[in-house]
């Protein structure tokens, strides 16, 4: 009965152990466990021009749904390169409702790229419109898109690009 208590206690202390790791290290694993965060996937396969030039540095994500289900025609870009503060290491790409914005939170407990599949948190996937005046930028991206292809401008001096085209496949 003894030698029963220890190796309970020894798993319970290695449980506790592993989840203050994954809470420090990987804290949207955390989220996606208790269903408050949800895996986007992989990148897809589109090639991304910035002023004009391939970009291997931005990758695109296709969001199928929204949080409540409904089918969604959305993207998320994950920016290698992205401003000193981080507001702009994820861009979201609404089509549905014609807007480009960044998530209201990149932190990692709300955004992370794990084996090379995006989680979202509950928290991130609500975003601000780039031409919202109160809390965003006010600039109009001229978001542009058909089937095959998206075009819009970014905020002037946040990145060392300006203007952004998705070939999608």
């Amino acid at each position: 009965m003894k030698r029963l208590l220890i190796i309970l206690t020894a798993f319970f202390l290695l449980f506790v152990a592993a989840a203050v790791l994954l809470e420090k290290y990987k804290p949207i694993l955390v989220k996606w466990a208790t269903g408050s965060a949800r895996i986007i996937g992989k990148p897809i396969h589109a090639i991304v021009f910035t002023d004009g030039h391939i970009n291997n540095d931005i990758q695109v994500y296709r969001e199928n749904t929204y949080w409540d289900g409904k089918n969604s025609d959305a993207y998320i870009l994950k920016l290698k390169h992205f401003d000193k503060d981080g507001m702009l290491e994820f861009i979201n790409i609404n089509l549905d409702e014609k807007w480009i914005g960044r998530p209201v939170s990149t932190d990692r407990a709300d955004y992370d790229v794990i084996n090379g599949s995006l989680f979202q948190s509950d928290v991130s996937y609500h975003c601000s419109d780039f031409r919202d005046d109160m809390k965003e930028f006010n600039f109009d991206p001229h978001l542009e898109f058909n089937d095959r292809e998206i075009k819009f401008n970014v905020p002037p001096g946040w990145l060392k690009f300006d203007s952004v085209r998705i070939e999608l496949n």
